[in-house]
């Protein structure tokens, strides 16, 4: 009866210390690349992984996704992500211009694509179209199922202000449910 007890007691504790060791990978981890509307997005940067994290506590979604169309008729996307409670200044956004189909979007291709990081290192932050900031790379838009609501894509960028060294964004992805 001894022996069982304290087999048991060893049975449970690896439970919980490998229960634990999975929960710390899975921050640690960008979400699978889908095309479903999972939900999902992410990315690292300079090699760090970033997914959104908490609420703002005014309802508002993390990521926050807005799919419209601009003054002149001309559809866009626009997901901004943050993660609170830790920096509420601190966030992604990404914008996609011109949206009618899927495809590659350029940083320097008539704005066709948008990237901001506000405040992610060392206060260095601000949109790529800023002629402050010197940004290379973009996104790409890998499923657009207007009737089903779903948008997917992929994004690489870099970029460097006067303050800071060169910020990498590598590996984003996201699938959102607009």
């Amino acid at each position: 009866m001894k022996y069982s007890y304290i087999m048991l007691l060893a049975i449970a504790c690896n439970f919980l210390h490998t229960s634990c060791k999975k929960d710390k990978q899975s921050e640690d981890q960008l979400p699978p690349a889908t095309q479903t509307g999972a939900g999902t997005f992410g990315c690292k940067i300079n090699g760090k992984v970033y997914v959104p994290k908490g609420s703002s506590g005014t309802g508002r979604p993390n990521p926050h996704i807005q799919y419209d169309s601009d003054l002149n008729g001309n559809p866009y996307l626009s997901i901004e992500t943050f993660q609170y409670p830790t920096d509420i200044n601190s966030g992604i956004f990404i914008g996609f211009m011109h949206l009618n189909n899927i495809g590659i979007f350029n940083l320097k291709d008539s704005f066709s694509f948008l990237v901001g990081a506000s405040n992610m290192i060392n206060t260095c932050g601000g949109l790529s179209n800023n002629s402050n900031i010197i940004s290379k790379g973009g996104g790409q838009i890998t499923k657009l199922d207007i009737v089903n609501h779903v948008i997917s894509g992929t994004f690489d960028f870099k970029y460097k202000t006067q303050q800071c060294d060169t910020v990498y964004i590598t590996d984003g992805r996201f699938d959102i449910k607009f």
